[in-house]
């Protein structure tokens, strides 16, 4: 019933453009350059830019133990389809690490970074639509940025948003049980994220290898980590408007696509759809595993959206 589902789903959304075919768009503007916007924010972050001005800017946040280098290959391919893109590292991952504020987690201030990024795209694009992109963790951030600042967002793609997690209770008591041992001693999360992300073994390795990405936290981190998921299902109640798609991957090995469902059911926006890949693992944006079937739905949903009259989408000056 449900392969029937994503089979129907994909169809839907690729007849809702009529049929598509690659645009050509022109190549990402050469390393070094970056708009004068990127100078007055003091958030980490990455950016791949098209040479012509986009039609949309699509603003990223990638998920636990990575960084804005995960979006690397999302970052080029997209920006090769005429989008603008941006990726910010979140607190407590990436470049923070090597500041003195701002190397542990923090969700608080996550969203407010999240926030003067896309204040910041206003001033830089205006009447553009902006898309805010996040996956695993970062889809959860998206999730909660898009139901605070509604105002702000033209439209949300949102993967694996959910905290159902596979072993989830036995996670839990591990972290538990370490939080009373130390609640400041990291944790190696290697095992229960990589091994569970995909199960291609030179991926694998690569994660495991990849400075960029930091895979000890320590438990009180993972704590506040589990308390923001808990808040998934309150922020997508309160996105009333706000065009969204999610997504999940059917062979998801760390989070339950039923619970991305679950989260896309309790959306109140009645513009909204749901994208389960077939042959999706965990990481479906990010690391390099962004395929080109997903890339052409993306951009016809986007590219639709970006052309639709919907209330959804604020019409800025």
């Amino acid at each position: 019933m449900l392969r029937r589902q994503i089979i129907a789903l994909s169809l839907a959304l690729l007849a809702q453009a009529g049929s598509f075919a690659p645009v050509a768009f022109a190549a990402p503007a050469k390393a070094g350059i970056v708009p004068a916007w990127s100078a007055k924010i003091k958030v980490p972050h990455r950016a791949w830019i098209p040479v012509n001005k986009p039609r949309e800017i699509l603003l990223c946040v990638h998920g636990l133990g990575f960084s804005s280098e995960s979006f690397e290959e999302f970052g080029k391919t997209m920006a090769a389809n005429g989008f603008a893109v941006y990726a910010v590292d979140v607190r407590g991952f990436g470049a923070w690490l090597k500041k003195r504020e701002g190397n542990v987690v923090d969700f608080e201030g996550c969203l407010n970074d999240i926030e003067a990024a896309l204040k910041n795209l206003r001033k830089a694009y205006p009447g553009t639509p902006i898309f805010l992109v996040g996956e695993s963790m970062g889809g959860a951030i998206a999730l909660r940025a898009t139901s605070r600042y509604p105002q702000l967002v033209d439209a949300l793609i949102s993967s694996v948003p959910s905290s159902e997690r596979y072993a989830n209770w036995g996670t839990q008591l591990k972290v538990g049980y370490k939080y009373i041992e130390n609640k400041d001693k990291p944790v190696d999360l290697s095992t229960t994220v990589v091994e569970r992300s995909t199960a291609n073994k030179s991926l694998q390795k690569k994660l495991e290898n990849d400075k960029s990405n930091r895979m000890e936290i320590s438990p009180k981190e993972l704590k506040q980590f589990n308390e923001f998921m808990k808040g998934n299902y309150d922020a997508a109640a309160l996105i009333e408007k706000t065009p969204v798609l999610m997504l999940a991957g059917f062979k998801d090995k760390l989070v339950k696509p039923e619970g991305t469902i679950d989260l896309f059911n309790g959306l109140t926006t009645q513009d909204k759809l749901l994208m389960v890949v077939g042959d999706g693992e965990h990481l479906l944006l990010e690391e390099n595993q962004l395929t080109d079937q997903l890339t052409g739905m993306l951009t016809v949903w986007i590219r639709n959206q970006s052309r639709s009259p919907n209330p959804g989408v604020t019409a800025h000056p």
